[in-house]
């Protein structure tokens, strides 16, 4: 039976933590209103991770890293709906020798921890963490510890640019206005006799 809960009780570094000491194997999904994402994990180490919500996709960090042309991508891609979307898109690169299995691992790497960092911030949606499916092998391995320092230094570095944004001097709008209540009088003197 999978393990099921909601990110509000249980963070995702938390989820994690937990699958990473344990040593477990299978594979999260996490479901909330603005996407699905999914977490393979084998013997406590992440092995691949990706969301419906980041705009870079593999083909892409390929790209960007250099390793392909934008032909060997089409090619590739034309390749990947021949099979009905069966294969992976690295894979194909693969086998028609445009990028060593290094690069692909390389690519997934970065495109893991990227989605990640990510999930990791994620405060609403579900999780299911199933031992029951087996996470697809890659040539990659990240230490759970290592990815919760890294979330953590980019929330610090996060907050840090956030206050190093902030205006020196703080101007109120409410510092010009007239002040509501009249100004106290010197008591009433007598009046004259």
């Amino acid at each position: 039976m999978p393990l099921v809960g909601s990110l509000r009780d249980l963070s995702l570094p938390e989820l994690l933590s937990t699958i990473a000491q344990g040593g477990k194997s299978g594979v999260i999904t996490i479901r909330s209103d603005a996407g699905t994402a999914q977490i393979h994990v084998y013997q406590g180490r992440i092995v691949q991770a990706s969301d419906t919500l980041r705009d870079e996709r593999f083909g892409e960090i390929l790209l960007k890293l250099g390793k392909i042309s934008h032909e060997d991508l089409h090619a590739a891609l034309e390749a990947q709906t021949a099979s009905g979307g069966s294969r992976r898109l690295g894979v194909i690169l693969v086998d028609m020798g445009k990028i060593a299995k290094a690069d692909q691992d390389e690519a997934v790497l970065s495109q893991s921890c990227e989605a990640l960092y990510d999930l990791c911030t994620w405060q609403v949606g579900f999780f299911q963490f199933d031992t029951h499916v087996t996470p697809e092998p890659t040539g990659i391995a990240i230490p759970v510890p290592t990815l919760i320092e890294e979330v953590e230094r980019r929330a610090k570095a996060g907050a840090r640019a956030r206050l190093e944004s902030l205006p020196e001097t703080f101007d109120s709008p409410f510092r010009t206005r007239r002040e509501l209540t009249p100004p106290t009088r010197p008591p009433c003197s007598q009046p004259p006799t």
